[in-house]
């Protein structure tokens, strides 16, 4: 079956340039639907859906846009307009992949439109600010950017090579695309950070022997904030998390912020989860010299040039016991902590240099103080990546309800 790649952009700019990219799409074998979402001026083609019903669904009209002379006004209603028209199309299996271009303007809506997207969607960004820092527009979503090196202002050796790269790589991507989403088994969600992996290595293929599908994701920000999604979609049917980082980038205001609601959808989705202070023991930053006053001299870890690792102390463990805590309170699904006695990650382990058992005890006492009852603390004699660790966690879930399912019928549980 033929596939239908969605071509997003601002017509009244990019109509000579979105004319070569349509055409070398469809020489590749897919079939094209553009989406106008140019406010200004009128595109040298007609295009599927014109600027003019674009902004209908953006709730405005290209009349008003231009009168108003906003273009944030402007971008928003067409953004939204886009998005609109985009979902829709996915909805009715019109829509096997999207393509975009264009520069700060052109990147912001692309993007925009493409996070509204599900995750497995091919999503291409051709971007003339692919070398900045654009977490801002990717966000989280699986959004490939393509540099484009030179402007996308007409048409060149550098440009028609930009572009035509870009098409083939979009028609590979829709026609190798394979909807596999829809699993037998139910799936766990876990998250991990380099210095927990042990932990997770040892506890995935338990939970996978017991017909699981185990989903872990980096949390860096953007991959604790993609389990959260995960979380409230449905999707999970229980929550492993071996890395609090990303509480601590909330409360400092980090690069590993994930947002205020981290920790919190699995207890309100009423779905088990388990919980380790897997990275409380250092906070992770970017280079020395961003470091805030307050963290400056202290006991630092270089992890690389870009990210340098600073010790917590016992107010910060307090802090970090005091915030899990409450957010666990906020649940009403099953829940557990696990505090392995040994260390909370492979640098706190007796020898290495974040070594401090005393300090990491500062976590445990204001949990537990804060803590409702119904959550119960377990507490594992073990670095948090040795078997023991592994196995209380595993164990842990079970007693939540994570139970073995039946191998010849992955949808229940076995008498």
């Amino acid at each position: 079956m033929t596939k239908t790649v969605v071509i997003l952009a601002t017509l009244d700019t990019k109509s000579q340039e979105v004319r070569y990219l349509k055409e070398r799409i469809e020489e590749g074998g897919a079939e094209t639907f553009v989406v106008d979402a140019g406010v200004l001026g009128q595109p040298c083609f007609t295009p599927d859906i014109a600027s003019e019903e674009t902004a209908r669904l953006g709730g405005s009209s290209l009349e008003e846009l231009r009168a108003s002379r906003d273009e944030g006004e402007a971008m928003g209603v067409m953004s939204r307009g886009a998005a609109g028209a985009v979902q829709e199309l996915c909805r009715q299996g019109k829509l096997d992949g999207i393509i975009s271009l264009g520069g700060s303007m052109g990147t912001s809506l692309g993007t925009q439109v493409m996070r509204t997207l599900p995750f497995g969607v091919p999503k291409l960004m051709i971007s003339t600010m692919a070398s900045r820092d654009i977490s801002p527009w990717i966000g989280h979503k699986d959004i490939v950017v393509f540099p484009s090196v030179t402007d996308l202002c007409g048409l060149n050796r550098m440009t028609k090579r930009t572009l035509g790269g870009a098409a083939a790589a979009i028609v590979g991507m829709v026609n190798s695309h394979v909807d596999d989403l829809v699993m037998h088994e139910p799936v766990i969600g876990v998250g991990a950070l380099g210095a927990t992996e042990g932990c997770v290595k040892g506890a995935r293929p338990m939970l996978e022997s017991m017909g699981y599908e185990v989903i872990v994701f980096h949390t860096v920000g953007s991959g604790g904030r993609a389990l959260e999604e995960l979380i409230l979609q449905g999707v999970t049917k229980a929550v492993l998390e071996t890395s609090v980082q990303e509480l601590f980038g909330h409360i400092f205001n980090t690069p590993y912020d994930a947002g205020p609601d981290r920790f919190e959808n699995a207890g309100q989705a009423g779905i088990p989860q388990v919980v380790l202070p897997g990275n409380a023991d250092f906070i992770a930053w970017g280079p020395p010299e961003t470091l805030p006053q307050q963290h400056k001299g202290r006991h630092i870890h270089m992890h690389n040039p870009s990210i340098c690792l600073v010790r917590t102390n016992a107010t910060e463990m307090r802090l970090l016991g005091e915030t899990l805590a409450a957010k666990l309170n906020k649940g009403h699904g099953p829940a557990a902590v696990v505090i392995p006695t040994g260390g909370f990650s492979e640098y706190s382990r007796e020898g290495m240099f974040f070594h401090d058992p005393e300090t990491d005890r500062a976590f445990g006492e204001a949990l537990r103080e804060v803590l409702k009852p119904d959550v119960e603390v377990i507490e594992v004699a073990s670095n948090i990546n040795d078997p023991p660790c592994s196995q209380a966690v595993v164990q842990a879930l079970g007693r939540l309800g994570v139970e073995p399912r039946d191998p010849l019928n992955p949808g229940v549980q076995p008498k």
